[in-house]
């Protein structure tokens, strides 16, 4: 493939922009949002920009009563569903805010580019578009990964969900077919800048020996992206009179369940051992290489994943990154990382060093342009914008099952709406 069709191929791809939509059973309303994922920069995070539609306009005005809400929900799933008896449910709500999106209060305004399209796309007189800002120091979405090959329930973590559904009011039930439910991920992104690398030294004196081991170790950088090699450097000035025979490196995850007091889960996701000959009186430098990825770790249950929607794949959870709060259950689960060296050296000795780090991953692409404001009106090419519409069945309950994953086409310069099925 020439440099040219590379270039074509990039321009088409960001020709489209992917739009997720779902629609209740009774096909009242569809909720549309421009991204699944928010994220959280630390000092702040992106709002939760979604645009409600209503499809039976007749049907709420002769049914006055009759509203729509907005709900997101922040939840901590800590026990599988077919254990829930009793109306015991073993989930924890860690996080909840709602609105009334219709009738509108006030006037309703896009704070994203998407949501100002849909709603010139889909009519001003249907759509609503709904913002949600959240708090800072709320849970990052995090799974537990369950037992192989389970798909019995939905795993233990810490989910997000955007609801929107009629009812005559807020704090009423509302039935099941007048509901949307979105899963919807909060991922955390570590700063740009970089950290000072991670560093430390110690020397261990043994026995019959007048003089110490000394080791220090250096990470190349603080901050590393999923599937990226970590590199340790490594100086050993051997002064004691014992040889270094092996080097033990391994990354080790850190879950901190917040919800119990004292549920701190240590599991090793990569570990690579190396023969050594460091004799007394002999000094090394040297540089070592581990890579912590998923697919290493697929049997490891309670595993903590990022965030899943759906059956798509995931990663190892990203490093928890949060301000510090007073309430530290609503941090849910907070994950780290640390590198461990360990050196075995002759007659059973060993040393034991531990560096942290931060694994994240980077920017989504064509974020920044995503998440800028609405054109204005006298924008001349606001039409000539396409969207890939990624339409989600109806909401599943124990009577009902649907799902499509059919890719809508809208065309805002011809206005038109196609529709092409995607593989399986």
């Amino acid at each position: 493939m020439t440099s040219s069709d590379k270039k074509d191929e990039k321009k088409n791809t960001k020709d489209g922009t992917r739009v997720f939509k779902k629609m209740c059973l009774d096909g009242k309303i569809s909720t549309y949002i421009g991204t699944r994922e928010f994220v959280d920069h630390v000092g702040h995070i992106d709002p939760i920009a979604a645009v409600l539609l209503i499809h039976e306009m007749d049907w709420f005005t002769e049914n006055k009563e009759y509203k729509v809400y907005a709900e997101i929900t922040a939840t901590f799933r800590y026990g599988r569903d077919d254990l829930d008896v009793l109306g015991i449910n073993f989930k924890k709500d860690l996080y909840t805010d709602a609105m009334q999106v219709y009738p509108v209060k006030g006037v309703a305004s896009c704070t994203t580019k998407i949501q100002g399209k849909l709603l010139k796309k889909l009519g001003s007189e249907r759509a609503f578009p709904f913002t949600f800002d959240l708090p800072a120091g709320i849970p990052s979405s995090v799974t537990l990964q369950p037992v192989k090959n389970d798909t019995s329930s939905k795993p233990c973590g810490v989910e997000y969900c955007l609801k929107t559904y009629v009812a005559k009011d807020m704090h009423e039930p509302p039935d099941r077919k007048q509901v949307v439910d979105l899963l919807i991920k909060k991922i955390t992104h570590a700063p740009d800048t970089q950290a000072p690398q991670p560093y430390i030294e110690s020397a261990k004196n043994f026995m019959m020996s007048p003089n110490p081991l000394h080791v220090e170790a250096r990470l190349d950088k603080e901050r590393y992206i999923h599937g990226e090699p970590i590199y340790v450097h490594i100086t050993m000035g051997n002064q004691s009179t014992r040889a270094v025979k092996k080097l033990r490196l391994s990354v080790k995850q850190v879950a901190n369940i917040c919800l119990f007091s004292n549920a701190i889960y240590k599991c090793t996701v990569a570990s690579v051992e190396h023969d050594l000959n460091v004799q007394p009186s002999q000094t090394i430098a040297q540089t070592f290489s581990i890579r912590p990825l998923l697919e290493d770790n697929r049997d490891k249950r309670g595993l903590a994943l990022d965030g899943q929607i759906k059956s798509e794949d995931t990663n190892l959870a990203s490093s928890t990154i949060a301000l510090p709060i007073a309430n530290r259950e609503a941090l849910g689960i907070v994950v780290k990382y640390i590198v461990k060296i360990e050196l075995f050296v002759s007659m059973g000795g060993e040393l034991k060093l531990e560096l942290p780090f931060t694994l994240s991953h980077p920017i989504p692409e064509h974020y920044e342009e995503d998440m800028e404001p609405p054109p204005q009106p006298t924008d001349a090419n606001a039409d000539n914008i396409n969207l890939e519409l990624d339409e989600t069945g109806a909401y599943n309950n124990t009577l009902l099952s649907a799902q499509a994953d059919d890719q809508l086409l809208i065309d805002f310069e011809s206005d038109t709406l196609t529709s092409k099925e995607t593989d399986a």
